[in-house]
């Protein structure tokens, strides 16, 4: 696959096996990036690379076994170079114009693409956007997830890794993972 402006293609995520992490699902979603978003918020703005992580993770979500879905003690990391830049982009223009929605703000912000995946899923455990590409963000995705898993933060932990191609749109390919066994803190319910 090429044509990711020079990033790695998605799929290159690599295997969790290893680093103390168990893979429990996993998911590959690219989304045009002309596709409306959907309207399951009334009244809320998000960046089409918001619209997309969540769509990834309502997918992860549907694949993950049934006892391991606890989004109150689920983490998220997400690792994107591009972000929230049609946002970002779309208010550098509407600026000279001065009439700008808050909510287009909101929608601006690093974290909105988790933001909008806590607020529909319910996930309350910590949460961690990285700015860098995903081949080089997603050795500190993993090493967080595990420092997470080991003392007790979270269950477990969703990572994800978005890219954006023009012409393909957003890429987001995740996975939710727990502890191995000799990592799992001593004492945790989970």
């Amino acid at each position: 696959m090429t044509g990711h402006e020079g990033h790695p293609p998605v799929e290159d995520l690599p295997a969790l096996e290893g680093d103390g992490l168990v893979p429990l699902a996993e998911t590959r979603l690219v989304r045009p990036a002309t596709a409306p978003p959907p309207r399951r918020i009334p009244s809320l703005y998000a960046d089409p690379a918001s619209w997309a992580v969540l769509a990834a993770v309502d997918d992860l979500w549907a694949r993950c076994p049934e006892a391991a879905q606890a989004p109150e003690t689920t983490a998220m990391v997400l690792v994107s170079t591009h972000g929230t830049a049609d946002t970002m982009a779309g208010i550098a223009r509407a600026a000279p114009g001065g009439r700008l929605s808050p909510m287009r703000f909101a929608g601006a912000s690093a974290g909105g693409p988790i933001s909008l995946v806590c607020m529909v899923h319910g996930l309350r455990g910590p949460t961690l956007v990285i700015t860098t590409d995903p081949a080089d963000g997603l050795p500190a995705a993993r090493t967080m997830a595990r420092h997470w898993l080991r003392t007790g933060a979270a269950s477990h932990v969703v990572i994800a890794a978005h890219t954006h191609d023009p012409p393909r749109g957003h890429e987001v390919r995740c996975v939710v993972a727990g502890p191995a066994p000799d990592l799992r803190p001593p004492g945790t319910p989970w």
